[in-house]
């Protein structure tokens, strides 16, 4: 499946100059039950829509989005290696497609992005020793590897910045492109030569939980920020009338119905109940292979991967071994329809 850069043409301030912008939304939210965080709605819009919309509003040259989702052409979407490597894995696979020389770096769990994205462009400010210092003024001093958002608290939001390009590359040659796997992205980032921003409105928070969730979407309510262009039906550059000459509605071109996390685990009680099965599935690494397959083959592959993987799960194991059978077997399909999408 080949990804296609298209360059946009730069809405920001000749001040500010180009920039890129890096969405990553390869977690496994695991603390959500195992949803993609990206697929995830506040206000009627996904949260990797809010994000791409936060950096295409502010001029983003080119977007790059790094995990297992869907996003309209011309944001490209690319996939860290290994599959749910880390941020700083996905940082690294998503340098190549980058070609400004500074980038903006958003996590996909934001949904005050548009706020953050402001306060690292310059168009918002600071008190400082009794002057209104700009962040352009903090970060653009000689030398400087970028910006950075702090929280209220004082915690670096290394997923919410702008950094030089070649800052980032450099420090991924540091490492090693084999050694970022599963490293802190805070390891990576620290080292450089950063401007701290301090957000004072708590626009940072990002989404970890269903509590956390579930107070955005209460936000978002109150505020009025829903959004106002839902997402199109069919897949991203899938031809529009192919998907409207089909017979019938398909599942797998409407737009999917959200269920809030802890509802996953009360369905997969009810259909253990009704399939008359005991065995602890994990959840969290069966949505990771659907997701995966979904990426990497076809949507419609997914469930039918899942359902051959739980029928060979039956076949070759017992009640005390499953887990360790089952994570072999995940492994092993999540390897090969990786393969089928760089093969393909």
């Amino acid at each position: 499946m080949e990804a296609r850069a298209v360059t946009q043409p730069t809405r920001g301030t000749g001040a500010e100059g180009e920039f890129d912008a890096v969405i990553l939304a390869g977690g496994r939210g695991s603390r959500l039950g195992g949803a993609s965080k990206g697929d995830l709605e506040v206000g009627g819009r996904r949260l990797v829509d809010i994000a791409v919309s936060a950096a295409r509003e502010a001029g983003a040259a080119r977007i790059v989005v790094v995990g297992p989702v869907t996003v309209d052409a011309p944001t490209v979407v690319v996939r860290e290696e290994p599959p749910f490597g880390g941020p700083a894995a996905g940082l690294a696979a998503a340098l190549p497609r980058v070609a400004a020389q500074r980038v903006l770096v958003l996590a996909c769990d934001l949904p005050r992005a548009a706020e953050l994205v402001a306060l690292l462009l310059g168009n918002g400010g600071q008190r400082r020793e009794g002057r209104h210092e700009s962040a352009r003024d903090r970060a653009d001093r000689p030398g400087a590897d970028g910006r950075v958002v702090v929280d209220g608290d004082g915690r670096t939001q290394w997923l919410a910045g702008l950094y030089r390009t070649q800052a980032i590359r450099d420090a991924v040659a540091t490492w090693g492109q084999a050694n970022v796997d599963g490293l802190p992205v805070r390891r990576l980032l620290e080292p450089l030569d950063l401007a701290p921003l301090r957000d004072e409105e708590g626009a940072s928070a990002d989404i970890d939980t269903p509590e956390q969730l579930a107070t955005a979407r209460e936000r978002a309510t109150q505020t009025g920020d829903v959004g106002l262009e839902p997402r199109a039906a069919h897949a991203p550059n899938e031809d529009p009338d192919v998907a409207a000459n089909e017979e019938g509605p398909s599942a797998m071109t409407e737009k999917p119905k959200h269920l809030p996390p802890e509802a996953l685990d009360e369905w997969l009680a009810e259909a253990k109940r009704v399939l008359e099965i005991d065995d602890d599935l994990d959840i969290g690494a069966l949505l990771d292979v659907a997701k995966e397959v979904a990426h990497s083959v076809a949507r419609p592959a997914a469930p039918l991967t899942t359902f051959a993987l739980g029928v060979a799960l039956g076949r070759q194991s017992t009640a005390s071994d499953s887990p360790e059978v089952f994570a072999r077997l995940a492994e092993l399909v999540t390897a090969r329809a990786h393969a089928w999408e760089v093969g393909a």
